[in-house]
């Protein structure tokens, strides 16, 4: 989970000269300041741009979907964050197929040489009953080896430093946990955020071969009790220095996959993300070829203040629908760069016991939930998510090798950070576009005009989009696409769609055939 503990320093004021806007800059009549309000979505654009609204997209619970990359975060419950008995509901109807759990040491072993699993065995049996796979994180230290600790969770204690005594009651406790989960858990990721020192031990420096290290002996040890076990590892953000550091040490052959956390100041997801993917891609490349890439924890909060995160982003504007925006933004773009994993942390905000790092200090709760930790009532961001599940489950695969064209329908309109991505799912384009802003900004739709080369088949227009619809993801809402234009291209490309006064929002909208919403 995030972990810097940086405090912001640019007020929102002064954030909106560096980034060349001002406060009259943005929309009248929006909401700026009010931490725990919801701005409700608008129709205005629906109205101005004359969409007819064919109906709203069918959500799938979990169960009903057979195989997806998308995921949710259920970690922290080492530490008693939430209470699982009131997510098992939500998480059912979600949709998601992935849940990262966090199995805790410290929560498990209060006495040497004996586990209690109970709690753990619970939530495990109740996300695989919602249809959902568990996969583990397993850490952190503990007391009964690291007695210096500053808290009782021993966040950070990293057993490889607490001498032959500490190594063995880790290497004894992941044979028990790996015996116990043999038939349940497939993936066992190693540590968290290893790269920074709010989770790595307070008096060692984060370290490329300390991290592969403790890695190798993890693996070794959860694989002695479940053969089959496979391994990932994993960092705050993108940090290519460190990955580049870990494999130069060993840890390619000890891995399966590994998991980036790309949280950032800015509420924009896009920023630098492909460029940073590329890069640790291009890595395991040349390094550890079998080794594939996951997005395994990022998230944004609901609110300006009152919680951990606003201590390190840049927060000004953020409400549910901006956090709703931010999600569909983000795992879009995780499936479109083809992670094998794109979760987003959490299922709900963390408010049933104090939040603490490394360093043992309590910290204000982690509330980047889509379920309100209060109520554990459902966010806006909560019911994005069943619609980002049920489009892009493993029916939906990203196609970057399409070609489109988007540009405003009049000149005196500003087209801020165009953005397009092409999926087929089935044999059906969907185009997603948008203007990839700051969340915050709640820019305001402009009419453009999408021209969309997809197909080099002999095929009609018609068979290639047929009854094409436009759906917004946060709402489910789907509207007809009426001023569509289908034009037989010779050569490469034999299908073009020229989409005409169509809204750009600084969220996605699909463009897509009425048959891929069913």
């Amino acid at each position: 989970m995030p972990g810097n503990n940086r405090q912001r320093t640019v007020g929102r004021r002064s954030f909106l000269r560096r980034i060349g806007l001002t406060a009259m800059a943005l929309p009248a009549g929006r909401l700026l300041a009010d931490d725990s309000a919801t701005v409700a979505t608008s129709s205005d654009w629906v109205e101005q741009y004359n969409l007819a609204r064919l109906g709203a997209l069918k959500t799938k619970p979990s169960r009903e979907i057979a195989k997806s990359r998308i995921g949710v975060g259920m970690e922290c419950l080492d530490r008693r964050m939430f209470l699982p008995e009131k997510t098992y509901g939500p998480l059912a109807e979600l949709g998601v197929k992935w849940a990262r759990l966090q199995t805790g040491w410290s929560r498990c072993e209060r006495k040497e040489g004996e586990y209690d699993f109970q709690w753990l065995d619970d939530v495990v049996d109740h996300v695989i009953d919602a249809g959902v796979q568990p996969w583990f994180n397993v850490g952190y230290g503990n007391r009964l080896y690291s007695p210096d600790a500053p808290h009782e969770s021993a966040v950070g204690q990293v057993p490889i430093y607490g001498g032959e005594r500490g190594i063995n009651g880790w290497k004894n406790f992941l044979r028990a946990l790996a015996e116990r989960y043999k038939d349940r858990v497939e993936y066992w990721e190693i540590w968290n955020e290893p790269n920074i020192p709010a989770f790595w031990h307070p008096k060692h420096k984060p370290s490329p071969v300390e991290y592969t290290k403790l890695v190798a002996i993890s693996a070794e040890a959860i694989r002695e009790r479940h053969p089959g076990a496979k391994i990932v590892a994993c960092s705050s953000g993108i940090p290519s220095a460190f990955i580049k550091g870990c494999l130069q040490a060993g840890m390619g052959p000890l891995i399966q996959a590994f998991s980036i956390h790309p949280y950032r100041r800015e509420m924009i997801p896009e920023m630098d993300y492909a460029l940073s993917v590329s890069r640790v891609k291009e890595l395991f490349r040349v390094s550890a070829p079998h080794v594939r890439l996951w997005q395994g924890e990022c998230g944004a909060p609901s609110r300006n203040t009152g919680h951990h995160d606003a201590s390190w982003m840049d927060l000004w504007n953020m409400n549910e629908m901006n956090q709703a925006k931010w999600l569909v933004r983000r795992l879009m773009l995780d499936v479109y760069l083809d992670m094998d994993v794109a979760q987003y942390f959490h299922l709900c905000d963390l408010m049933e016991s104090t939040y603490r790092q490394a360093s043992g200090e309590a910290r204000p709760p982690v509330m980047l939930g889509l379920l309100n930790g209060k109520t554990y009532t459902p966010k806006r961001s909560y019911h994005a998510m069943q619609h980002i599940a049920t489009l892009f489950d493993a029916q939906t695969r990203p196609e970057p090798g399409g070609y489109c064209a988007m540009s405003p329908r009049k000149s005196t309109d500003t087209l801020r950070e165009p953005f397009m991505m092409l999926f087929r799912r089935r044999d059906t384009p969907m185009l997603a576009y948008y203007q990839a802003v700051n969340v915050q900004d709640d820019s305001p739709a402009v009419p453009v005009d999408v021209t969309l080369y997809c197909d080099s088949q002999r095929r009609t227009a018609e068979q290639i989009l047929p009854d094409p619809v436009l759906v917004d993801p946060i709402t489910g809402e789907i509207y007809k696409v009426s001023a569509m234009q289908g034009v037989r291209q010779p050569g490469e490309y034999r299908a073009k769609f020229r989409f005409r006064n169509l809204p750009c929002l600084d969220y996605p909208l699909i463009i897509t055939s009425k048959s891929s919403t069913l």
